[in-house]
């Protein structure tokens, strides 16, 4: 490692310390911006949804937002990964834990998901990431690399299940699973939330997820 010199001039330059702030700012605003973007992009939807909006709401001036994030477009796209960011670093989290065997991994990710997209706020994020998708190629690209994504996850857990199986087929059923945890987001945003016909419903995704990791090709 090369060696780190500072001398006294270095230290007490104004350029120096004001160096530190910006990059102390930028690694503690950042964060905090994009907080505040997914909370204008839940209340407002991707419809309403504007910068000057997160910059009064995150209590800055619009330029300082857009020294950050210089466009609407990549606030937004930031936004975006960062919602997907969440899910799939807890899911990774369940998925990669080799403690436990490759079928609880899967139970946990969906005991996860099922308590996880009842919250209210979080997964509307997902929802109005949907629909901004449908609207602006942009999205729709970090929606499809984000699929890509979870289906790559998944698909090395089935291969966990069954190594016998082809890589083609690994991400043809991560991407089933995919698809089916997309749908659970849809599904559980609208049920009554009765608690019986929810437990007997997780049930049965366990059953399906597990039996497309064990089938055989």
């Amino acid at each position: 490692m090369k060696k780190l010199t500072l001398t006294s001039a270095a230290i007490f330059d104004p350029r120096t310390a004001t160096l530190a702030r910006q990059r102390g700012n930028r690694e503690s605003r950042v964060p905090e911006i994009i907080d505040v973007s997914i909370n204008v992009l839940i209340a407002a939807g991707y419809a309403g949804y504007t910068i000057n909006r997160v910059a009064n709401d995150a209590g800055i001036r619009l330029s300082t937002l857009q020294h950050y994030f210089s466009t609407r477009e990549a606030l937004l796209r930031a936004t975006i990964e960062e919602v997907a960011k969440r899910y799939f670093e807890r899911f990774r989290g369940f998925a990669e834990n080799r403690n436990r065997s490759p079928q609880a991994r899967l139970e946990a990710i969906i005991d996860d998901a099922f308590a996880e997209f009842v919250k209210p706020g979080m997964p509307a994020a997902i929802f109005e990431s949907w629909g901004l998708a449908l609207h602006e190629p942009f999205a729709r690209d970090v929606v499809v690399e984000i699929q890509k994504q979870f289906t790559r996850l998944f698909a090395k857990l089935v291969g966990e299940f069954n190594p016998a199986l082809s890589m083609e087929e690994r991400e043809l059923r991560g991407a089933l699973i995919v698809s089916s945890c997309q749908g659970l987001v849809i599904f559980l945003r609208w049920s009554e939330d009765n608690p019986s016909q929810l437990h007997a419903f997780r049930k049965a995704v366990k059953v399906v997820w597990s039996g497309l990791g064990k089938a055989e090709e």
